[in-house]
């Protein structure tokens, strides 16, 4: 599978100076950027690809010039290695709130082409819902003004319908003319008025309709998915008809997974081999997990039907959570740049692992705002906790490292008067030179980036601008230069602060630094920041990662602090979040070594289907991205044009399959004989890549599937489906219980509290005196809890074998024979985050996911009430099951559709009331009347799981509703 990062200007300065915030040069265009493909080796990159969407491109007509000269490859800025592929769209997400998309079919494939693209995209409409009963209203923006603005509109038409304004293109492509004749106009856009506004509701929308500044539609999503499909044919149509260089990817768009799947079936029609799952960026992870699961079914009984292969897109989305859905689904590849941004766009910004993130620690520039001396004491104190943070982080004295800061910093000031004095009248400070007068300073005066970085960029930048103006025939008075240096002067009077805070602070290292990053996070107003920071200083996360961002800056990456520390971070994140994907889903390569033949045909997928069919059988729907025939070229996908002439020298060959393996993690290859090269194994084994050869393609088919996971050789199928278990078998079964308020322990005996049960080990507490030990299924004595019990005792006499463990508010996981003392501590009464803090510190979630690893289990039933859910995050707990076995909760509608494996069973008063019961104890009357049942079925499925739950033989009579 391969992850494309969205290409926006995401570069930081090659030779950026940390030490005093310095760009390396004034001038943008002079400096040398560093994308994350300079800073990373090729087996290190943390991408697959490369995605540039137009809308993007042409926010800067510089850089969209340069583009479509030079290319995404030979540009020289952007200069992408060629072996990273590149995908190119429209960026949908640009010009959503346009009535129609602003490219032409034939406009946007010479797009491509100019651009030098390895994939282009065909031009799709985001299917956004409307949730106003009349549809959606788009205005032109440029119709607004004038006296006439968008609270102008009447609530009864806002009321109504979506609206929807946004500056239209002075020319529509000359498609849309087709739908909406009256859109065409001039360049002029005559003003609305209050009058096109009122009057009554279907008569205005009427008249807009056919007004030239306005589009209305009663069912706007409906006319953007056909729009998107109608695209999709034109486009296959004139791509095939010329000859392009890039493969061609059709996206299609939808409401829900059955209008995705209509739209995957209709472009699957027309004859497109690689999909994109449009509009779910942003979508929560459930309803993203529910749309790739069936477009995933979908693709994977089409290419089994006509022994094709279809590769599959996820624009806009990279969850870790939902890795296991687009693996299994089959999907190729996708995109995001939400690791990046997190680096910069809110808390946890600095990422070790899905689970493992911290703050970064925000050290502030001035503002433009700010007032002289305001600025050079912001900057001052700036600069003393990054002094403090890098001394921290090289292990030194903070105190010294701050005292010889200062020790320097008291010449900067005067050192700058006196070079003032003797070169403000310099020839170089002649704007009619056309020298940047900053870039002079920095590059004559010695001092001049320390004072930057001590005193403030807002000093240096008065002081550059006093240069612009003076000169020797108009000279200032030099006491505009002493003002701004007495302020500076009068600031600094008040360091170093940091040393005193030192002291009172004692001598442990961690102690000096949170003393510093304390006092100034209070100064600027971090407070709430405070408790994250803790946590980033005492773990140094920073040395705890391997990358050569981390490697070379240190601490300068968890500092949040301008575009090239967060850049480098978002970098960083990404590399982490690489790590995690590609342990999750393997990256494997898959090749099968050509012929003499292959010369004969025009795609590698044709010389397949002919010269290698049962390879092809076997192959050409796993869940893998790369699949190809290798030669001397090395390996050339199943989708690419065969070369005219082939090759077997076996040194090139070694040498080609040696530099592509570095980037996977497994390589598969068939042979005609099941072995390779000396030479060609020698240099796959001298990569970290594993070198697996066949020459039975069948059990190369089960290998690949084994080394992608345990989910994926469930059955004979590896796309998500629904287990089955034998209850004759007899079951293995894992119940997840609560701890109960109703406990039953000797009357006298101490109870402990939520405090004590923290503190104090579940051992040390059972020592004290008069102190009962009593097993946890005792202990507990609820309504639910009995019933569970009743349902356990009941599956063991059936010859199950039944786990059962409760969640304790007071002491985390148990298993139901461990003995626990009286206590009074639930999570019943306290908030979300509370309760995830106290799970925290108890290690729930830990504890739990271990047994559910090391289990091997048919069913999990988590009979937990909504806050015991929070405190396991049962969501992400969910997803630990594996895929041949079953999970049940309750009320937690939102897992139905995302797993094959999990079932939702409801649970409400309604449903307690069919029961004879009431909502407390009604999860624990569903066990029973599963363990009741379970034995008369021969093959278990989630389904019937809840059909053996909810059943009512009989309806209750009013005698046993009253006794509840």
């Amino acid at each position: 599978m391969r992850f494309y990062v969205p290409e926006w200007d995401d570069a930081v300065d090659a030779h950026y100076d940390f030490e005093h915030d310095e760009l390396s040069t004034v001038d943008r265009t002079e400096r040398e950027l560093s994308y994350i493909w300079d800073i990373f080796e090729y087996d290190t990159t943390p991408i697959d690809g490369v995605l540039i969407s137009r809308e993007q491109v042409e926010e800067s007509i510089r850089k969209s010039e340069r583009l479509r000269k030079h290319g995404v490859y030979d540009d020289p800025v952007l200069s992408i290695p060629d072996w990273l592929p590149t995908i190119s769209d429209c960026g949908a997400w640009g010009y959503k709130s346009l009535p129609f998309p602003p490219y032409d079919n034939a406009e946007m494939l010479e797009f491509y082409e100019t651009l030098k693209v390895s994939v282009g995209v065909t031009i799709d409409h985001l299917v956004l819902g409307s949730g106003k009963d009349k549809g959606r209203l788009y205005l032109d923006k440029r119709a607004l003004g004038d006296g006439f603005s968008k609270s102008d509109i009447p609530d009864k038409i806002t009321d109504v319908v979506d609206l929807m304004i946004d500056e239209w293109p002075d020319e529509w492509p000359s498609y849309v003319g087709e739908y909406e004749p009256s859109i065409r106009t001039d360049a002029s856009v005559t003003p609305f008025t209050q009058s096109d506004f009122e009057g009554d509701v279907d008569v205005v929308l009427s008249e807009l309709a056919e007004d030239s500044r306005a589009v209305y539609r009663a069912d706007d999503a409906a006319f953007r998915y056909e729009l998107t499909l109608n695209n999709a044919q034109e486009m296959y149509d004139q791509y095939h008809a010329d000859d392009y260089s890039f493969r061609l990817m059709v996206a299609i768009q939808g409401w829900d997974p059955e209008s995705y799947v209509e739209a995957l079936e209709h472009v699957l029609g027309i004859g497109y081999d690689y999909v994109g799952i449009g509009g779910v960026a942003g979508s929560p992870i459930h309803d993203v997990r529910k749309i790739v699961k069936s477009v995933g079914k979908s693709v994977k009984e089409f290419e089994r039907e006509h022994t094709r292969r279809i590769d599959t897109h996820v624009f806009g989305f990279a969850k870790t959570e939902g890795f296991d859905t687009v693996g299994r689904s089959g999907m190729t590849s996708f995109d995001s740049a939400s690791m990046l941004r997190s680096a910069w766009t809110g808390g946890d910004n600095y990422r070790l692992d899905h689970d493992e993130r911290y703050d970064a620690i925000r050290v502030r520039y001035p503002s433009n705002r700010d007032s002289l001396g305001e600025a050079v004491q912001k900057s001052l104190r700036g600069r003393e906790t990054l002094v403090a943070l890098r001394a921290y982080d090289a292990e030194e004295s903070i105190t010294d490292a701050v005292h010889a800061w200062h020790e320097k910093a008291v010449s900067i000031l005067p050192k700058t008067r006196e070079y003032l004095r003797e070169h403000r009248l310099d020839d170089q400070y002649d704007l009619s030179l056309l020298g940047d007068i900053e870039e002079v300073l920095r590059d004559d005066f010695e001092y001049a980036r320390e004072l930057q970085a001590s005193f403030s960029g807002i000093l240096r930048g008065k002081i550059v601008k006093l240069l612009r103006k003076d000169g020797p025939e108009n000279p200032l008075p030099f006491a505009e230069y002493e003002e701004l240096l007495n302020t500076a002067e009068d600031e600094f009077s008040n360091f170093p602060r940091t040393p005193n805070l030192v002291d009172e602070a004692g001598s442990d290292p961690y102690d000096e630094i949170w003393a510093v990053v304390k006092d100034y996070a209070t100064w600027i107003g971090d407070d709430d920041l405070l408790e994250a920071y803790q946590r980033t200083l005492a773990n140094r996360p920073w040395e705890k990662c391997e990358c050569p961002i981390c490697e070379e800056h240190g601490v300068e990456v968890c500092i949040f602090r301008g575009n090239d520390r967060n850049r480098r971070r978002g970098f960083h994140n990404t590399r982490r979040f690489y790590d995690e994907f590609t342990d999750a889903i393997p990256k494997i390569l898959i090749a099968i070594q050509g012929s003499a033949g292959l010369s004969k045909y025009d795609t590698i997928e044709s010389y397949l289907r002919s010269e290698e069919p049962e390879f092809w059988k076997q192959v050409h729907d796993l869940p893998v991205a790369e699949i190809g025939v290798f030669d001397a070229e090395g390996v050339s996908e199943w989708w690419t044009e065969t070369n005219n002439s082939v090759s077997f020298a076996p040194t090139r060959m070694a040498d080609n399959l040696q530099e592509e393996s570095q980037r996977y993690l497994h390589l598969f290859l068939v042979t005609p004989d099941g072995d390779v090269d000396p030479a060609v194994s020698e240099g796959i084994e001298s990569t970290n890549c594993e070198l697996h050869t066949f020459a039975d393609s069948a059990a190369l088919r089960r290998d690949v599937l084994e080394t992608c996971g345990e989910d994926y050789v469930v059955g004979d199928d590896f796309i998500p489906h629904a287990p089955e278990a034998n209850p004759a078998n007899g079951l293995n079964v894992l119940v997840v219980d609560q701890c109960s308020g109703s406990k039953e322990f000797p009357d006298g005996a101490p109870v402990f509290d939520a405090e004590e049960t923290l503190k104090f080990s579940r051992e040390e507490l059972l020592e004290g005196d008069n102190v009962p030990a009593i097993a946890a299924r005792d202990l507990y004595t609820g309504r639910q809890q009995n019933y569970v019990s009743e349902a356990v005792r009941r599956l063991r006499d059936d010859g199950h074998q039944v786990s059962r463990y409760f969640i304790s508010a007071g002491f985390g996981l148990v298993s139901e024979d461990e003995s626990l003392p009286p206590y009074e501590v639930t999570f019943s009464s306290m908030k979300v985050a509370e309760i995830r803090d106290r799970s925290s510190q108890l290690q729930i979630r830990p504890d739990l996911e271990k047994v559910l690893d090391e289990g091997d289990f048919d069913v999990v039933f988590f009979t937990l009430g909504k806050d015991y859910y929070n405190s396991i995050d049962i969501d992400s707990m969910i997803q630990r099951i594996r895929a041949d076995q079953i999970g049940v909760v309750f009320n937690r509608e939102i897992v139905d559709k995302q797993f094959d494996n999990i079932v939702s069973v409801a649970a409400r008063t309604e449903d307690a009331k069919n029961h004879g019961t009431i909502v407390i104890g009604l999860k624990g009357v569903y066990l029973k009347n599963f363990a009741r049942r379970v034995g008369d079925i021969d093959v278990l499925d989630p389904g019937l799981i809840e059909t053996l739950c909810r059943k009512v033989e009989e309806a209750p009579t009013q005698a046993a509703l009253e006794q509840y």
